[in-house]
């Protein structure tokens, strides 16, 4: 009888367990936990607090650095998708390197005979078109230079639309889209070169161009133009505080200040403002051919754009469609105008 009592006790405590045991082997997959151990599984089952908070720290942390590192990789891969937007142009995929100096070198040409064109609207969206080409080709010769302009309130922007710095948007702004340049703009609006009564005037000036420039452009004079003959003076006596010993003085000490920077001379464009000879009763060539002469005498570069016959605001429909006034170029003005001096600028570096 005692034997009897004890197996039924048994058989009674194995039937309560069993539902258990059933339970805890459904709630898990053996697939996962069996490259575990029995202390890893057992933490799985019954959870170990600290551990547990420093797990998902840890996957937060891969997620994070998985993260960020596809970031990156879609980042490096954007930038090489983007094109260049400093006048890189696929143009090897076609054409080889000869090929486009040879295309380069012919476009330049074509520039010498689009000068020739009568219509003057016609000639300046000719040249515009060329250069256009050029720069699209041309690569970045200019990329490593750093280029100081120093003018008056053409290069200030003075006609652009305003930018957050309070100036106007200038061709500086514009040549910088096709190249990689370090560019300084010292354009101050009613600069002279000729320094009487006047420290805006380029002659007070050129001393603020940083030593190290490699290039350095000058494109003034249309102020004096307005100073009147008074203040002339002459080539035969550069005076001081006159239009032409002024300009010998600026273009000697930049000669002797900065003797490896490249120096070029921008003659400002035809423009309505010769007309108004009520006011000035000169002509505008009689101060081109100053600067002209005196930059032939330090061998300074010389960007001809009066005898270009390029952006003449004198004729209507260029005022009209590239100028804000009779001398200020417009946004678009300045674009154009940006292009072809930096045509000429990149001219010994291609």
């Amino acid at each position: 009888m005692k034997k009897l009592q004890v197996l039924s006790f048994f058989l009674c405590l194995g039937i309560l367990c069993a539902p258990i045991s059933s339970h805890a082997n459904e709630g898990f997959s053996w697939e996962i936990l069996s490259d575990q151990t029995e202390e890893e599984v057992s933490d799985d089952l019954f959870g170990s607090d600290s551990e547990s908070e420093d797990t998902q720290e840890e996957d937060d942390s891969e997620d994070e650095t998985e993260k960020e590192s596809e970031e990156e990789k879609e980042s490096e891969e954007t930038e090489e998708e983007e094109p260049s937007l400093k006048g890189s142009y696929p143009s090897e995929i076609i054409y080889s390197q000869s090929e486009i100096e040879e295309m380069i070198e012919e476009k330049y040409e074509e520039l010498e005979e689009a000068y020739q064109i009568k219509d003057r609207f016609k000639k300046t969206k000719t040249i515009d078109q060329i250069d256009s080409f050029i720069l699209n080709f041309c690569g970045d010769p200019l990329q490593d230079k750093k280029i100081v302009f120093l003018g008056d309130s053409i290069t200030a922007g003075n006609g652009g639309t305003l930018t957050p710095d309070g100036s106007g948007l200038d061709y500086t702004n514009f040549i910088s889209k096709y190249t990689s340049a370090r560019i300084i703009n010292l354009g101050i609006g009613g600069a002279p070169f000729e320094g009487n009564d006047n420290d805006d005037a380029i002659v007070h000036r050129y001393t603020d161009i940083p030593k190290d420039a490699d290039m350095i452009v000058l494109f003034a004079g249309i102020n004096d133009l307005f100073a009147g003959s008074e203040n002339f003076g002459s080539l035969d006596d550069l005076e001081e505080g006159t239009y032409c010993g002024d300009i010998y003085q600026t273009f000697r000490q930049i000669d002797r200040l900065y003797p490896d920077a490249d120096v070029h001379v921008v003659i400002t464009y035809p423009n309505k403002m010769e007309d108004y000879k009520e006011f000035i009763n000169e002509n505008w060539q009689d101060y081109a051919d100053v600067q002209i002469e005196l930059a032939e005498k330090y061998d300074f570069h010389v960007i001809n754009l009066y005898e270009e016959g390029f952006m003449d605001s004198g004729d209507t429909n260029i005022r009209s469609a590239f100028f804000k006034d009779d001398i200020h170029p417009d946004d678009l003005g300045s674009e154009i105008l940006g292009r072809h001096i930096l045509v000429h600028l990149i001219r010994d570096y291609i």
